[in-house]
Parts: structure tokens; C-alpha cells; sequence
């Protein structure tokens, strides 16, 4: 007998072992019992979640020599050919191969005959929305309306695709991707049944893999089987589908917050060495990043192997959240480099080494900031980095940046309202101002004088629309300058007045002034006279 593939071997044969469908099955076993079977059921979901087997399992639930019935028994004539593919009352179409309204009429001259020898005719076609549209719509009325006794069962991946005039006509279970815990269960059960030992970091590895589809978890169990026979261990299956231990991961999370980047890079010729897909590393680490965040928001994980936690709880307390953010959108700008690069090792170097420089690029930032508000900038050296315990990265790393900010913030006194401190702090008075209105910090600083007189804060204008501008923000300035200044002044605005224009007497000059300016013009007017007389 030839060899059969889990996925096959293992296919789902009754309600119960379908896996976390239940909000699915358990609508389809009680509109069995209640015999309120639908013509027409559209199944929609990712691969390997179910689709084609729960319609396989509906199909002898409906046929079998006991049913209809939630419990098929396996045993009878209808379910074994139902089973291996071979009954005439249960057609199997495959959507993407009989796309044309030729294979839909040949479809309905089928229907014309009654089932032979069981309750029902039933049609699954898989992949349905490769039919063509004029195939779709050469099925809406024999779908409306189909003869008794024939029951339509459709399922796709991309439901989107499918007619809205089809979709209206069926009922629609939306199957959803299978949890990494369902998965890691299902293969427990099946090594037992297969005497194969294997680890749980093995079976972990597998699920994730498998991203939610039971199908292809099956498939990766059986390479796994075919390489490691009846003792699955990790190193080897992280060698058969080129996947990087979460320890790695951990290691270079460690160098980068030493800003180690010497050793870092060397880490990661590491891994070029073995071969391995950059964009696989990648996609790996930004999943590594993605527990690390949840583990220190305090959400469950469940897509990991319990052994492992400790290391992303140790990770947690060391980094900030906002810095694991700023790293993972690094991360998925460095994809979408990799797929254009002509070089695309370089690439990766750059961004480990940029990880490994985030401190002093938010440093910066903190500077900028600072520059903004007017605020006066000491630079202080800071000693290199250098290698720390795991022990030590429990206490708080204070950067010398906020240190300086923090020690200035508390420094600072509020000044007398007099000319000199305006002069001296209107920049800063504006950049505050310019955080809640750029109209009113332009209007600020387009005043063509100010002036402290005791309380008395006189600032003079040139249009009414900065007035208006400053008038407007007048709650917010108030609140800024009595921040700054002791006693806080009161802000009095003076419009420019435009002196109006000076009439101008203009004189006409008549003909005789024009003659007498200039003989020869006197001479050419009295000719042009004479002529015009004659």
C-alpha cells in the first residue's frame, strides 16, 4: 500500500474533529437536526482551515444510510465513497478548471437527474470564484431555485471575487485561521498516533509556520518526519525550513542595547554565512519584537513556547516601549529596501548599526526640541558605552542629555518684566506660542514693537489681521508669560494708525500753455489750422 500524507490520513471525518470551527459546525449540526438544510452554503477562509473537509463531513451527514444525521457513522456505503471521492451523489468540482458557462449548462442537465441512492445530490465546488462572471451568471437561476433534493456547496479564499448576486443566494460561515495552541494540540495527538517523539519547541516552531492553516502544519510535520524519522529535535528542524532560534534574536537585542555594533555585525555574518533569507530574518525578528512588546504590556502569548518567555520578560524590563516601536519601523522600512538593493547585505549592516545608535538620534531630537523653545544648549562629552552585566541592566540608565535638560528645567527662575528680559526671552515666547498657533507666533513676531512699561506689556501692530491673530490666542500668551516673567505683565495692543494720502492738485494745461512751451509745436498747430480751414 502506498504511502499516505498526514493530511490526508489525519482529514477530518465528523464535526468533532474539526478544529476551532466550532462557531460553524455547531450552526450546520443544528440546522441538521432541526432539517433546516439550506440549498446553497458558501464557505469563505484561509487555506487549510477546513473548508473543503466540512464540506465533505456535511455531505455524509446529509447522505449517510442512518441520516440525515450530526453524527455520520463512517461505516455505511454512502459515507465510504463519500470518503475517498468516488459516490455519484456527491460531485466534487474544481472550480479553477471549469470556468466556462459550457461546464455550468452541463452542471444543470445533471440536476435534471435524481439522486440514485442517496437523500440528497450535492455539489461541492471548491474555489468558486475562478468561475467567469458569465459562468456565475449562468448558475444565479438554477441557484435560486434549485430542484428538490440538491444541495450547492461552495468554498473559496477569496470570497471578494465571488458575485454579490451568488453571495446573496447562500448561506456564509466565514472559516478563521486556526490558533497556534489548536495546532500545537492536533500534532500532540498525532504523534502519539504515530510513535514520534518530538519537543515542544519543535511543535512551536511548526504551528507558527504554519500561520493558522492545519493543512500546512501537516505538511511541515511530514518533511519534518521524512528528515528526522521518529525523533523530531529542534536544531534539526530549524535546518529544514532555515528558521533562526529565538536565542539569536535575544543575543543581538543584547548587543544593540550595549550599542555593541562590532559585535553585533559579526553576529550577523553569522547568519549570512548559513544562508539564510533576509527577508525571512527580518519577518523573524519583527515577530521576536512583536512578543517582546506584548510580554511588556502585560498580554498573554500564546504563540510561544512557555520555556521561552523568560527571555523576552528579562528583554522587557530593558527596554522602552517607545524604542522597540521606533525598531520595528525601522524593521519594515529595511524590507521594503531589501526587495530594490543591489546590495542588500549592506542594507542590513546600515540598520543594525543605526539600531545601535538610537540614543544619540533621540538625543538629538531632545536638542531640536530645545533649540525651538529658545533654550540655551550645553554640550557635555559622554564616555563611551560599555559592556554591562545582564545583572546591571535592572537599573535605570539615566543619558546625560536628560540629565542637562532636567537640571536646567529646575534652574530656571521667573525674570522681572523689564526691556532687557523681554528682549531676551520673546524668542522663546514666541516658539511656545508657535506649539498652539502659527498665525499667532507669526503675528508676535512680526510686531513692530514692544515695549515693558512696569505691568504694562505694549506690543504695537501693523494690521488689523495680526491683532485679530493675537487677540484670539490672548489666554495662551498670558499663560506662557507668566511662566517667564514675576509679575506676569498684561499684554495692551496698539494698531499703527496709516496716515491717509495728501490730495494733489493737479493743474490742465490748455492749448495756449502747450504754444507757448514750444514755438514748434505753436508753428505746427497753426499750419494744421490753415489746412483744415481751406
Amino acid at each position: 500500500m502506498s504511502y499516505i500524507v498526514l493530511a490526508r490520513k489525519y482529514r477530518p471525518q465528523n464535526f468533532k474533529e474539526v478544529y476551532a470551527q466550532e462557531h460553524v459546525t455547531e450552526i450546520l449540526q443544528s440546522a441538521i437536526s432541526t432539517s433546516r438544510i439550506a440549498h446553497a452554503y458558501l464557505f469563505t477562509g484561509p487555506r487549510g482551515v477546513g473548508k473543503t473537509s466540512l464540506a465533505r463531513i456535511m455531505a455524509k451527514s446529509l447522505n449517510c444510510m442512518n441520516g440525515p444525521t450530526t453524527e455520520p457513522c463512517n461505516i455505511c456505503s454512502n459515507c465510504i465513497e463519500i470518503t475517498s471521492g468516488t459516490s455519484t451523489d456527491v460531485i466534487e468540482i474544481d472550480g479553477a478548471s471549469n470556468t466556462s458557462v459550457d461546464d455550468i449548462r452541463e452542471l444543470q442537465r445533471e440536476l435534471l437527474y435524481a439522486p440514485s441512492g442517496s437523500n440528497y445530490k450535492i455539489y461541492i465546488i471548491d474555489e468558486v470564484h475562478m468561475l467567469s462572471k458569465n459562468a456565475f451568471n449562468a448558475l444565479l437561476k438554477t441557484l435560486e431555485e434549485p430542484p428538490d433534493k440538491v444541495v450547492f456547496i461552495f468554498a473559496t479564499t477569496e470570497p471578494h471575487k465571488v458575485l454579490p448576486t451568488i453571495i446573496s443566494r447562500c448561506q456564509r460561515y466565514d472559516f478563521k485561521r486556526i490558533p497556534i495552541e489548536a495546532i500545537v494540540s492536533r500534532l500532540q495527538d498525532i504523534s502519539r498516533a504515530e510513535n514520534i517523539s518530538i519537543d515542544n519547541e519543535s511543535l512551536y516552531l511548526i504551528a507558527r509556520k504554519a500561520d493558522g492553516g492545519m493543512r500546512d502544519a501537516l505538511s511541515l510535520m511530514d518533511q519534518a518526519i521524512s528528515y528526522c524519522m521518529d525523533n523530531i529535535k529542534i536544531d534539526k528542524v530549524r535546518q529544514i525550513f532555515g528558521l533562526i532560534p529565538n536565542q539569536l534574536y535575544y543575543e543581538l537585542m543584547m548587543l544593540i542595547k550595549d550599542a555593541n555594533a562590532q559585535e553585533l555585525i559579526g553576529h550577523l555574518h553569522s547568519v549570512f554565512d548559513q544562508g539564510t533569507d533576509l527577508q525571512e530574518f527580518i519577518n523573524n525578528m519583527l515577530e521576536f519584537i512583536r512578543v517582546l512588546i506584548l510580554r511588556k504590556i502585560g498580554v498573554a502569548v500564546r504563540d510561544v513556547n512557555p520555556d521561552e518567555l523568560a527571555i523576552f520578560d528579562e528583554l522587557a524590563q530593558l527596554y522602552h516601549q517607545n524604542k522597540l516601536m521606533y525598531m520595528m519601523s525601522y524593521l519594515i522600512a529595511c524590507k521594503t529596501d531589501l526587495k530594490t538593493s543591489s546590495n542588500p547585505y549592506l542594507i542590513l549592516e546600515a540598520l543594525m548599526i543605526k539600531l545601535c545608535r538610537m540614543d544619540e538620534i533621540e538625543d538629538v531630537a531632545k536638542l531640536i526640541t530645545k533649540l525651538s523653545e529658545g533654550s540655551p544648549i550645553t554640550t557635555t562629552s559622554a564616555a563611551p558605552p560599555q559592556r554591562q552585566t545582564p545583572q546591571q541592566y535592572s537599573k535605570p540608565q539615566h543619558n546625560v542629555y536628560q540629565a542637562h535638560e532636567h537640571h536646567e528645567e529646575e534652574a530656571f527662575s521667573k525674570m522681572d518684566c523689564n526691556q532687557e528680559n523681554l528682549e531676551k526671552l520673546w524668542p522663546r515666547i514666541v516658539a511656545r506660542i508657535r506649539k498652539h498657533s502659527s498665525m499667532c507666533a507669526l503675528a508676535l513676531d512680526k510686531a513692530l514693537a514692544k515695549e515693558a512699561k512696569g505691568r504694562q506689556l505694549l506690543l504695537t501692530l501693523d494690521s488689523p489681521t495680526t491683532l485679530s491673530s493675537i487677540k484670539m490666542n490672548q489666554d495662551k500668551i498670558n499663560a506662557v508669560l507668566s511662566e517667564l516673567f514675576l509679575p506676569a505683565p498684561v499684554i495692551e495692543l496698539c494698531l499703527l494708525q496709516k496716515e491717509s494720502p495728501t490730495k494733489v492738485d493737479i493743474h490742465r494745461r490748455t492749448l495756449d500753455d502747450v504754444k507757448a512751451e514750444s514755438p514748434e509745436i505753436a508753428k505746427f498747430i497753426g499750419l494744421t489750422d490753415s489746412i483744415l480751414s481751406q
